[in-house]
């Protein structure tokens, strides 16, 4: 999979657009931060969230409700709009993680993500440093099932979004955050 790292914070949004999952990585020891880029694919369970958010009062798969969560992987795998959970191989279970609060949300304010926008709609799961630790992390998702930090993720969950990005550790000095942003632009 292809994505950008680099170890500064670019200025304004240089980024590919296409590449709009954004992985910040800091260091408590050293303060240094780091960030991956990524894209991801919105699958059809995704499509339909989106799809009914916009037109009705109610939705099959709250992704954004008290059951959403973002899991990541060490399993290699090729994202595909059909996914659910059953495609997100070798998952970190201690990875589970509730998005933060007051997310998703559009135009979006926190100065790390380099790919906000007006028409943009930001989801974000954060990780301290105890949280749990992992090496090559090559993927993640946004699920819909509950649970906490450690528990099994049912393999016919629907997701949201899936994707892969260049493998990375997560050590118990690292903070993490990723955002996912979607863009609506018309089509």
């Amino acid at each position: 999979m292809m994505a950008l790292s680099e170890s500064k914070k670019p200025v304004g949004n240089q980024i590919n657009p296409d590449l709009n999952v954004c992985i910040v990585k800091e260091n408590t020891l050293t303060g240094q931060k780091t960030w991956l880029y990524t894209h991801n694919i919105v699958t059809n369970d995704g499509d339909l969230y989106y799809a009914q958010r916009a037109t009705e009062t109610s939705v099959t798969s709250d992704f954004s409700g008290s059951s959403g969560r973002m899991e990541l992987r060490t399993g290699s795998a090729t994202p595909a709009k059909a996914d659910v959970f059953t495609q997100v191989t070798t998952p970190i279970p201690t990875s589970i993680q509730p998005m933060d609060s007051n997310y998703p949300k559009v135009n979006d304010g926190d100065s790390d993500n380099t790919g906000a926008g007006t028409d943009i709609v930001t989801w974000l799961a954060s990780w301290t440093t105890s949280d749990f630790n992992s090496n090559a992390i090559i993927g993640g998702c946004i699920h819909v099932a509950g649970g906490a930090s450690g528990a099994t993720t049912p393999g016919a969950t629907k997701l949201l979004t899936h994707f892969s990005l260049t493998s990375f550790n997560k050590t118990s000095s690292d903070t993490l955050k990723i955002f996912v942003n979607h863009t609506f632009n018309g089509t």
